[in-house]
Order: structure tokens, then sequence, then C-alpha cells
């Protein structure tokens, strides 16, 4: 499988590269994010397909280059196929920063998420609010018609169970033995061919831990 990952990362940061230093363990333990600076990142994943979402050596069916297996635990041997598998994932100006919760929750607040095994809050009163958190979001206030905040292109052509041929050594990510398939799958621009489809969204997203 033939895999093209670039990834950009726009840093707020006002150091300038000649005054960078290396820091250590212990000097990184004391640095702390502040409000305001954050991460963008643009990330563009392909898989099996070239600049344009045409594949490449993906003939249809057969053993060829664009496959992917899944060998699980205490399943020796046995593995799941994705076979005349390509595509193309390109995430666009996905904004990271930190931001506090906030100082009331929503109606889906639920206690007992924050209760350990013994029943004891983990967090004091079971209450997330007000806490730091770690926020994603796109850009907003976007003009009508623009879908370009994630391109999606998938293309499985089958999905099937593939067995090591323990008598030639021949692993079962190897081989084409299976003549049939249990799945298909495709996420494409319904307007063009090998096109993604392309997504919008709106609105923001907080993580946090404790």
């Amino acid at each position: 499988m033939k895999t093209f990952i670039a990834a950009l990362l726009c840093l707020a940061i006002s150091a300038h590269a000649d005054t960078l230093q290396p820091l250590d363990d212990q000097e990184m333990s004391h640095i702390a994010g502040q409000a305001g600076q954050g991460v963008q990142l643009t990330l563009m994943l392909r898989n099996n397909v070239d600049t344009t979402g045409n594949p490449i050596g993906c003939t249809s069916g057969g053993l060829n280059p664009c496959r992917m297996g899944f060998e699980f635990s205490a399943r020796d041997g046995i593995w799941l196929m994705l076979k005349d598998y390509y595509g193309a994932l390109q995430i666009n100006d996905l904004r990271i920063d930190n931001a506090t919760l906030p100082a009331s929750n929503t109606s889906h607040y639920d206690a007992s998420r924050f209760l350990s095994v013994e029943g004891d809050c983990l967090i004091a009163g079971c209450n997330p609010s007000g806490l730091l958190s770690l926020r994603t979001r796109y850009p907003f206030h976007k003009d009508v018609g623009i879908y370009n905040d994630l391109n999606l292109f998938t293309h499985i052509g089958r999905v099937a169970l593939e067995y090591d041929d323990t008598v030639n050594n021949i692993p079962g990510y190897m081989r084409d033995a299976a003549t049939g398939s249990v799945l298909g799958f495709r996420a494409t621009d319904s307007q063009a061919l090998n096109a993604p489809a392309n997504m919008r969204f709106e609105g923001e997203a907080y993580v946090f831990g404790f």
C-alpha cells in the first residue's frame, strides 16, 4: 500500500529562529499554554492514489497492491482484508487551542460520568464546569456554499477473510483465495469520478481529562 502524508502546523509563537534553544524535561514541565494562542492543522493523507485521486496499480479483482489487512489478537493467521482499497483524506485549517469550559453545564450533564468504580467523584463535585480543556474548531463565518473543512474519498472494493497458507508459507495478507466479499464501501462526490466528498462543520468540540 502506497501512503502519502503531509501535515502543516502553524504555531503561534513569537520567538525568532535564531533565539530558539532546546529544553530538557525539567524545563519543559514548567511550560504552559497561553490564552489566544494555538495550532492550526492541515493534514493530507493519500492511500494508493495520485494527486488527482486516480488509483495507482489498483486493478479490479485479484491480488493487487491496494489492500490493507488486520490480524486481531488471539486470531493468528486469520486476516480481515480490505481489497481494492484506495482513497484520500484532507483536513483543512482545523484550529486547536485551549479554552475554559462554560460556568454552567448543558442539559446533557450527567454527574455519574465522573464517578470512580468505588463511587467517588474524580473531579470536585463531579462537575466539570470551569475546567481547562482542549478546544478544536473550524473557522466560522464561511461563505455560503463553501464546503472545504474536510474532504473524503474512500473506495473499498471487497472485504473478506484470508487465512495463512502454512504449507507454502504464504501469509494471509498476501493471498486472494476468498471468492466472495461481505462488504463494499465508497465515499465520494457523486458528480465526478474519484472526487472527494466535501464537508462543512460549524461549532466547537471540547476535550478535557482528569
